[in-house]
C-alpha cells in the first residue's frame, strides 16, 4: 500500500486539518484491515473465545479453591490449633507455676 498524498489548499499550503483525519483514516484503515484477516479465519476466533471462555472458567475455579482454603483454615485448622497451643501453654505454665511454688514452700517449711 502507498502513503496517500498530502491534502492542499487553494493557495499550495498542506491543509493540516485535513492530513490529520487522512492520517487518522489510515491508521484506522490498517487496523481494519489486520482485524479483517483474523475474523476472516473462523477457527481462529471459535478457538480465542472458546479459550477465553475456558480461562475464564479455570479462573473461576481457582478463586472458588481459593475460598474454600481460605474458609477451611479460618473455620477448622486455626481454631484446632490454637486450642492445643493453648493447652500446651497453660500446661506448660501451670507446671512451671507449681515447680516454683512448692520449691519455695519446701524451703521454708
Amino acid at each position: 500500500m502507498t502513503e496517500p498524498t498530502l491534502p492542499t489548499t487553494e493557495d499550495g499550503y498542506i491543509d493540516t486539518a485535513a492530513a490529520e483525519t487522512n492520517q487518522r483514516i489510515w491508521a484506522m484503515d490498517e487496523q481494519f484491515s489486520d482485524i479483517g484477516s483474523i475474523d476472516g479465519d473462523s477457527d481462529l476466533s471459535e478457538f480465542s473465545t472458546t479459550s477465553t471462555n475456558t480461562t475464564r472458567d479455570i479462573q473461576r475455579e481457582w478463586d472458588e479453591n481459593l475460598e474454600q482454603g481460605r474458609q477451611l483454615f479460618a473455620i477448622v485448622i486455626f481454631p484446632f490449633v490454637g486450642r492445643w497451643l493453648g493447652k500446651k501453654a497453660s500446661y506448660w505454665i501451670w507446671t512451671r507455676f507449681l515447680q516454683h511454688h512448692y520449691k519455695f514452700r519446701t524451703i521454708g517449711a
